[in-house]
């Protein structure tokens, strides 16, 4: 376990982690596709959110509360947030209702994902301090730069037989890398980005990306009924004049 935990550290997803991803695996994200396709409400660190049908759901094992809960451990101001890939609108509001960011942005590419973080937001008191935004990734937010950026990335970067869903499967990694090369241009200088990976995500993405950028490994969990490790990275933009190149460069 301690040379597993310093290689995840370091940025690397050990072999042994990767190995542990296999039919039984593929049979769980197929299972979890499925739970997306009904209405649910889940109760988060005490605030209500309700999940339409096709949306990311946050259950209780689900990447989007191991981050909130990651982030509310680590406790760190967030300022002005952007949440890239919304879904409900749990991370995102979930920092202001926790105190943590003063206002948010959040995006997705889903109407219905839009429209239940719009309505999470009016239901929690949030509306005044949140905008909600139909676009994919960046799309809608051109020229703006946010205080921490967050990203409950699609984790599944395998191609596969299974069932499909656009908040879990990104094939070969493509959201990711564009995610990793765009992400700069919207951080403030100093600002934080904080994303989800996973051994079910392509481990030369994540190397790649701690080669050219200092990352730190904020929180790793397994889940165990499912063999998956959950881990939440954080990176820092590098604090500089706006009329100095940017020196964070992502994959």
């Amino acid at each position: 376990m301690p040379n597993t935990i310093a290689l995840l550290k370091g940025g690397s997803v050990p072999q042994a982690l990767l190995d542990q991803v296999g039919p039984l695996s593929i049979a769980a994200h197929d299972d979890h596709v499925a739970s997306l396709d009904v209405e649910g409400a889940y109760d988060v660190f005490g605030n209500r959110f309700d999940a339409p049908p096709g949306t990311y759901h946050p259950h209780p094992w689900s990447s989007s509360v191991f981050m909130v809960r990651s982030l509310l451990r680590e406790g760190r101001h967030l300022g002005c947030l952007l949440d890239v890939g919304c879904g409900t609108g749990v991370v995102a509001l979930s920092m202001l209702r926790h105190g943590l960011a003063d206002k948010v942005v959040m995006t997705d590419v889903g109407d219905e994902a839009i429209l239940a973080a719009r309505q999470n937001a009016e239901a929690l008191g949030l509306k005044s301090r949140a905008t909600a935004c139909i676009g994919h990734l960046f799309e809608g937010v051109e020229g703006q730069r946010f205080d921490t950026l967050v990203f409950n990335m699609p984790l599944m970067h395998r191609v596969h037989q299974g069932a499909q869903h656009s908040a879990l499967d990104d094939a070969c990694g493509a959201i990711a890398r564009e995610f990793f090369g765009e992400a700069p241009r919207y951080l403030k200088p100093g600002g934080c980005c904080y994303f989800t990976y996973s051994n079910i995500s392509d481990p030369a993405l994540l190397e790649e990306f701690g080669r050219r950028t200092a990352i730190s490994l904020v929180a790793a969990e397994w889940v165990v009924s499912t063999g998956f490790w959950l881990m939440v990275y954080r990176s820092v933009k590098k604090s500089a004049p706006e009329d100095e190149p940017d020196e964070t460069t992502f994959p």
